[in-house]
């Protein structure tokens, strides 16, 4: 055979691969009509067959992540699916997934069904936004498992990638337990640990006290931590510490653990790795001289998130009062809350991803076989290399939408990885938007940030709100009491601000670049629908709302460049303080002007936005006009009177804060009232049996957890009107830490510590400018 023949021969070998390959993976992406399961899946007699299930398209032809690249980081479905084959088999034209969508976003054209003006067009003809929620990650297979039974509830048929029907329970766990196969085995991230530290021989004096404290900022550098120092019975001092295992750098502490003895007489202990514990007593003895061999650091089991942290502060403050890092006392739960939510950035968790929960919804008065058709056809074009089973939900037309649930495994066929951005959203949302067209639905691919729209908040915000206010009639009883259990009262109300706040969909302020231009070119287009249809009732709402959106993005875009520029240190001709005064009336007055035309949460927001520029400025005034005096030192009741001027907006908050925890603890005065009736009307009708009994011993239970309630509500209501009462009299003393009962009152003081530190950094500058001395 010459060389010619011999390369020819090897090229049909690989096209003939090739073309086999192919074959199998457009099998892979034809969905199936659903069927029962396989009589080998279904190993329960008393399991019957599932109900018959819609029929699947004919031929979708899906894509999904090509080969070749690096995805375990950054993924984008989309992005590497336009390189595929796609589209409708079936549908005139048989277009490919790369071709242009009804809607595209990323269309300019000003033709119907293109680019923003199309859109509108499309809304104003009453189509509905796509819509597309992640609402969940599940790792393991027990969680996994728990999000299917969850969609599967009230008898709803699952279909699955390969068409079959999951019509119980049982037959979801079996197909969990088979994807199985494929999850992650990787455990979560170390992120936090309680640590004890020991310097031996070092006693409990202000002199030992102070090597502690030498010894935990050095040997922790970089790690965000708290601690507590104790003393031991022989008299000696010792450390306990809740340490993120994270640094600054890129140090990441971790915890071993290593069998001590043999498996009849020995222990397992856990100890820092090698690296990690050489590291913490270098650096301790560098700043102590107290010798390694002298210094013990025993860490417990870890923890993980921002879950972990707070449980471990928890436990560290039971026994006292703790210090962290950068000099704050963490004495209570909420304190023990917000350092969890201020470390969480710093810590790195990570945390494996086996499956992916997405809700797609419509409006009531869809049509539930073309929303399935049109589902089933968007997951075999995205996901036709990933397992996934779905089902439409019904229940919830009375509330204004149905709405299908998938669940989706993170990893492919191939080992691919689902890492879901804000473009991939997007593109989501315009394949979504051309398979329901498709189908006859009214439904295209548009953003919020066209509509100006505020919405956000998640099945989980309903569920949550809708067991503390509507108890379910088969588990009354456990409704109640988690309504009623104070650790729960912050959950269900802040679920409840963000419904109420979603609900009335406040105009969303366009702050950025990209924002305003989209709102620009929104109320273009909104304009131009309300030419051709003014008897348009939406197309002149939406004119309307986005022309406001763009006027409040324009104000506050004209303060912030302006304050800038005022505040900045000039090098040419000095900007004086009645120049300044002049600027920040006509600032107040175009902002009085512009909330007036407003109301409720999108004017607060709006003042709240605008109030940021104009403290700033008026503190640079307060300090223009002390340099240009001559001030050489500016006393304390100066900086106070600076403070106060500029600290409406932090009284008024805390006036706000003090009313709601009043209004809490009325609250849960009422609920403790209702509890007590039903406990007496429980004992009224209750018998001697032990239903009768356990029943009314929950009820005692409810009462005893509301009544703790309502006397906490009360404590915290005491505390809000007492810091209220501070930052009237003193808006430059810091709010005692006896206060900081709520995250409210943490946040108040936060804000407060930030107003200081501005006034400092101001003070820095005019001595820096004119070399005054301030004190």
């Amino acid at each position: 055979m010459s060389r010619a023949d011999h390369i020819g021969w090897w090229l049909e070998q690989v096209n003939a691969a090739r073309r086999a390959v192919e074959t199998a993976r457009e099998e892979r992406r034809r969905p199936r009509r659903p069927r029962p399961l396989d009589d080998e899946r279904q190993p329960k007699a008393k399991r019957g067959s599932p109900p018959p299930g819609p029929s699947s398209q004919a031929d979708i032809r899906g894509t999904t992540i090509s080969g070749g690249q690096d995805e375990e980081r950054r993924r984008f479905l989309p992005v590497a699916a336009r390189r595929g084959a796609g589209g409708l088999a079936g549908n005139s034209g048989s277009r490919s997934s790369s071709a242009p969508i009804t809607g595209n976003l990323s269309s300019r054209g000003g033709a119907q069904g293109r680019g923003v003006l199309g859109r509108a067009r499309q809304l104003a003809a009453g189509y509905q936004p796509a819509v597309i929620k992640v609402v969940s990650y599940a790792r393991g297979v027990a969680r996994a498992t728990a999000t299917g039974q969850y969609v599967q509830r009230e008898e709803v048929a699952l279909e699955t990638h390969d068409g079959r029907l999951l019509g119980d329970r049982a037959a979801v766990a079996d197909e969990i337990k088979l994807w199985s196969r494929s999850f992650a085995k990787r455990a979560e991230s170390q992120d936090v640990a309680a640590m004890r530290l020991k310097l031996h021989g070092v006693p409990d004096t202000p002199a030992g006290r102070q090597t502690y404290e030498k010894a935990i900022a050095a040997g922790f550098e970089g790690h965000r931590h708290a601690h507590r120092l104790d003393a031991t019975p022989s008299g000696e001092l010792e450390a306990r510490l809740v340490v993120a295992m994270a640094g600054s750098s890129k140090e990441r502490f971790r915890v071993r653990e290593e069998r001590v003895g043999n498996a009849e007489v020995g222990l397992t202990r856990r100890r820092l790795d090698s690296r990690s514990e050489a590291a913490v007593k270098a650096r301790i003895e560098v700043a102590t001289g107290h010798a390694t061999h002298g210094i013990g650091v025993d860490p417990s089991p870890s923890s993980h998130g921002r879950d972990g942290v707070t449980f471990r502060l928890n436990k560290l403050i039971e026994k006292g009062a703790v210090i962290d890092d950068r000099g704050k006392v963490l004495s209570n739960v909420a304190d023990a809350r917000v350092a969890a939510r201020e470390w969480g950035p710093s810590l790195r968790s990570q945390s494996a991803r086996d499956t992916m929960h997405l809700i797609i919804s419509a409006k009531t008065g869809a049509d539930v076989a073309a929303l399935t058709d049109a589902v089933r056809a968007f997951l075999h074009d995205r996901f036709a290399n990933h397992k996934f089973m779905f089902g439409v939900h019904t229940d919830k037309q009375a509330d204004g939408h149905i709405h299908a649930h998938a669940i989706i495994t993170v990893k492919s066929e191939f080992g691919q990885k689902i890492h879901p951005g804000r473009e991939t959203f997007r593109e989501w949302r315009e394949v979504y938007a051309r398979h329901a067209q498709a189908h006859g639905l009214k439904i295209v691919a548009t953003s919020a940030k066209e509509r100006a729209s505020s919405q956000s908040y998640g099945p989980k915000d309903k569920a949550i709100v809708g067991v503390a206010e509507r108890p379910r009639s088969a588990r009354e009883a456990r409704d109640r009491a988690y309504a009623a259990n104070p650790a729960n009262q912050r959950l269900i109300d802040n679920a409840r601000n963000r419904i109420r706040v979603a609900r009335a969909n406040p105009i969303k302020l366009p702050a950025s670049e990209p924002d305003r231009r989209a709102v620009t070119e929104s109320v273009a287009a909104w304009r131009t629908v309300a030419r051709e249809r003014p008897d348009n009732a939406l197309a002149k709402h939406m004119f309307e709302r986005l022309a406001m959106a763009h006027t409040l993005g324009n104000v506050l875009h004209m303060i912030g460049k302006r304050v800038d520029h005022l505040t900045k240190e000039n090098h040419g001709m000095a900007v004086t303080s009645k120049q300044m005064t002049k600027d920040l009336r006509l600032m107040n007055e175009a902002v009085s002007r512009t909330s007036d035309l407003l109301v409720g949460e999108t004017k607060q927001r709006f003042q709240e936005a605008s109030a940021r520029y104009l403290e700033t400025l008026a503190n640079r005034i307060d300090l223009q006009r002390a340099q240009e005096r001559g001030a050489q030192q500016l006393s304390r009741p100066e900086i106070e009177a600076m403070t106060g001027v500029n600290s409406d907006r932090l009284i008024a908050r805390a006036q706000q804060v003090s009313l709601k925890e009043r209004r809490e603890a009325v609250s849960a005065e009422r609920i403790v009232d209702r509890a007590v009736e039903a406990e007496r009307r429980q004992e009224a009708r209750g018998g001697i049996d032990p239903a009768s009994l356990r029943e009314l011993g929950a009820d005692r239970a409810i009462v005893a957890s509301a009544q703790r309630s309502a006397a906490r509500e009360e404590r915290e209501a005491a505390a809000a009107a007492e810091a209220s009462r501070v930052l009237a009299n003193h808006p430059a003393q810091k709010l005692p830490q006896s206060l900081l009962q709520t995250d409210a009152i943490a946040k108040l003081r936060l804000e407060q510590e930030k107003l200081l530190r501005d006034m400092e950094a101001k003070k820095a500058q005019v001595q820096a400018s004119k070399g005054q001395t301030i004190k």
